[in-house]
């Protein structure tokens, strides 16, 4: 009896530490899935789950366009519905971002070729064949673009270029044709219409590829973190640190708002305090636009565009 109870005692015992041991080797549980969080008055429209948006630019509430990859896509109902326009050779273009002077007068900057449209988006023309990762114009034939870390200044559209420095450039805001920050490795500044470049930041910034300036002193600039400055630039104030993606727009010295990550803030006070809006976990954010402080949109790498409209 003794024998046969030590028989399933220990029987008892093995089972355990097969169960145990069992249990322990499972695989774990998958990783929750992130959900959107959208506050109010944002909407979630998808275009393409396939297609990796990077930018979106509207000219007014209800005509805007949105790129990435080989797409360029323009909307007329205020980023609702999207219809994909053709190109000359787009099969071998990726589209890097799009910029509107006015409503009818636009670029498409993209590798390799730099596009103008003078119809509101419904004919185009080369421009020219050059890799283009920014840019920024005023009128039909006056503008700046950064190409390959060089900084080009155009006064036919982008035809003709005059090259006016390399400091592995990313990104570039100007407050008229004379007056610009262009960011990089470093925050640099020209009042002479890019004749000369005079680096202005204090700190060893990350390449920076997005910066906004509202006047002389007050300015914000973002890529893997997002700084403030109100002395043009000499001294910076760390808002946000270590984000995937970040952009900035300000409407005056106070009133914006700022991408940092999937978050999407609006500020009262030049981004000293921050309100969290949105929350975007499909695909990765690059770029936000607003055509006021009423009406703005996202554009995500997960093919969805982000609309806001304030109740």
């Amino acid at each position: 009896m003794q024998s046969k109870l030590h028989f399933f005692s220990l029987l008892l015992f093995t089972s355990c530490i097969a169960f145990c041991c069992s249990k322990n080797d499972s695989p774990p549980p998958p990783p929750p899935i992130l959900l959107d969080t959208l506050g109010a008055g944002w909407q979630k429209i998808k275009i393409d789950t396939a297609l990796k948006l990077i930018d979106i630019f509207f000219v007014n509430n209800q005509t805007g366009f949105v790129c990435g990859g080989n797409y360029l896509g323009k909307s007329e109902d205020g980023g609702i519905t999207w219809k994909q326009i053709k190109l000359p050779g787009t099969s071998t273009n990726s589209f890097n971002n799009v910029f509107f002077a006015d409503a009818n007068t636009g670029w498409a900057f993209s590798s390799p070729n730099l596009f103008q449209t003078k119809d509101g988006g419904n004919t185009w023309e080369k421009k020219n064949s050059i890799d283009v990762f920014d840019g920024q114009f005023f009128d039909a034939n006056n503008g700046y673009i950064i190409s390959e870390g060089s900084l080009f200044k155009t006064t036919d559209g982008g035809t003709t270029l005059q090259k006016l420095g390399n400091q592995s450039y990313r990104g570039l805001f100007f407050l008229n044709k004379d007056t610009g920050w262009v960011s990089g490795r470093g925050l640099f500044k020209t009042d002479d219409a890019g004749a000369s470049l005079k680096q202005v930041s204090a700190l060893p910034l990350e390449e920076m590829y997005a910066v906004q300036f509202t006047d002389n002193l007050h300015g914000w600039m973002s890529s893997q973190s997002v700084y403030r400055t109100v002395d043009g630039g000499v001294t910076m104030q760390l808002l946000f640190k270590d984000v995937t993606g970040g952009d900035i727009q300000f409407f005056d010295n106070n009133n914006g708002f700022v991408l940092a990550g999937q978050y999407i803030y609006s500020t009262t006070d030049g981004g000293v305090t921050l309100q969290k809006r949105c929350t975007i976990n499909s695909g990765t954010v690059y770029e936000i636009h607003f055509a006021d402080a009423n009406h703005g949109w996202a554009a995500s790498t997960g093919g969805y565009v982000y609309r806001f409209v304030k109740p």
